[in-house]
């Protein structure tokens, strides 16, 4: 019993650890989710993450315990050398993994295409929402902001308001004026920039 329980937790895991993986690659980065209010299926990027990584640890204990229970058959495998293929597919399974491993930070063929698609994905987001000037930016008030970044908070509210943006206070979020004018954060930072044309 304890043998198919370990099976199929792996099987499980191991599908959700492929959602978590799909959705993490193709997202916004880490530091651009942060800053704008992007999420799928009702979950933000951090949500995903922390699926991600609890599943990958679910998977991980399952795996050890599943090599455990398949010890004499994995050492079998090893041993085997007799056999019609005979070392074949102990050397085959260590060469690709090799290949994976490797692979990225040389772009080698498939990793290198997966890679530069991850980068295009992460540069459209930052296309649409902005980049932050820091990670926790968007939680933070108008009038941080405004200093953080150098600029006058009383210009850069009046910009936001001369471009048709609702601004209730200083101290308003960027996540709520975003929100509640129906926009997005890396617009509202363009018009309250100095000398941007967005407000002009």
């Amino acid at each position: 019993m304890l043998r198919k329980t370990t099976s199929l937790t792996l099987a499980f895991s191991g599908i959700v650890m492929l959602v978590t993986s799909i959705v993490l690659f193709l997202g916004p980065a880490t530091q651009v989710s942060h800053f704008c209010p992007w999420n799928f299926l009702g979950l933000n990027r951090h949500y995903w993450g922390a699926l991600h990584l609890n599943s990958g640890i679910l998977f991980c204990i399952a795996m050890l315990m599943h090599i455990y229970f398949n010890w004499n058959l994995l050492i079998a495998y090893i041993k085997k050398r007799k056999s019609k293929h005979g070392l074949f597919p102990l050397a085959a399974s260590l060469i690709l993994t090799l290949y994976v491993c490797i692979g990225g930070n040389y772009n080698l063929p498939p990793m290198g295409a997966l890679l530069k698609i991850a980068r295009t994905c992460r540069m459209a987001s930052i296309q649409q929402y902005g980049s932050p000037p820091y990670g926790s930016a968007a939680n933070y008030p108008l009038v941080n902001i405004s200093r953080y970044m150098g600029w006058n908070p009383d210009n850069s509210i009046r910009q936001l308001r001369s471009s048709h943006i609702s601004v209730e206070s200083a101290n308003q979020s960027l996540t709520d004026v975003a929100r509640k004018n129906n926009t997005s954060i890396g617009r509202l930072l363009d018009i309250m920039a100095p000398n941007n044309e967005l407000s002009q």
